[in-house]
């Protein structure tokens, strides 16, 4: 696992064109396909990765399954774990051949227990280099209680758009946040989709 820094901003839509024009001033260059993401998130019986998150516990956990485009149940899909400590951010990666068992059973994990499916966030992902360092440009963020069928989904729009600044170098990640013309805040997608959806009362 890579330790990396990983900071986000919270875009007003109205103000898009501001940001847009940004990147074109700074020459950003966009590297890949704008591409849908979908990402199934585990929380034990008590939310506590939940809770964990809103408190800015650390270290703790992030743990989901993430695959792209389409819903469909064939998809190919990813489990990650994402840590977070004081000092930055990591992240594990591996295939799942068969996501039924992870879904049906749930995900062990030494911190929180077993910990199952609780919600689904979709968005799309458009990603540039500025530098030597990556940006990432959420948009169309979308939250749906978790369903074992992935095709009969009902899903809550966010109009939020998230800029998110992702470096290995803390120099680097500083001189582009004071370069950006908008604040950099605390933000979630799994704890927005719990809020957003009232699944803990």
């Amino acid at each position: 696992m890579n330790r990396r820094i990983e900071n986000k901003i919270d875009i007003d839509v109205n103000k898009k064109i501001i940001l847009f024009n940004w990147l074109q001033e700074k020459k950003a260059e966009k590297i890949y396909k704008t591409r849908q993401i979908n990402s199934v998130y585990f929380d034990n019986s008590r939310y506590s990765i939940y809770d964990d998150s809103v408190e800015g516990i650390s270290p703790r956990k992030k743990i989901r399954v993430r695959f792209y485009g389409i819903f469909k149940d064939n998809s190919k899909k990813k489990i990650e774990i994402k840590y977070t400590f004081p000092y930055g951010r990591s992240k594990s990666i591996k295939d799942i051949d068969n996501t039924s068992n992870i879904f049906d059973v749930g995900y062990f994990d030494d911190l929180y227990g077993v910990c199952m499916p609780k919600t689904i966030v979709s968005y799309k992902r458009t990603y540039f280099k500025l530098g030597f360092e990556r940006l990432t440009f959420d948009e169309d963020i979308t939250y749906a209680k978790y369903n074992k069928n992935l095709n009969n989904l009902t899903f809550v729009s966010d109009p939020k758009i998230i800029l998110e600044v992702k470096s290995n170098n803390f120099v680097n990640i500083d001189e582009i946040e004071q370069n950006i013309p908008f604040k950099t805040t605390r933000f979630s997608k799994y704890c927005e989709s719990i809020e957003k959806l009232n699944l803990i009362i």
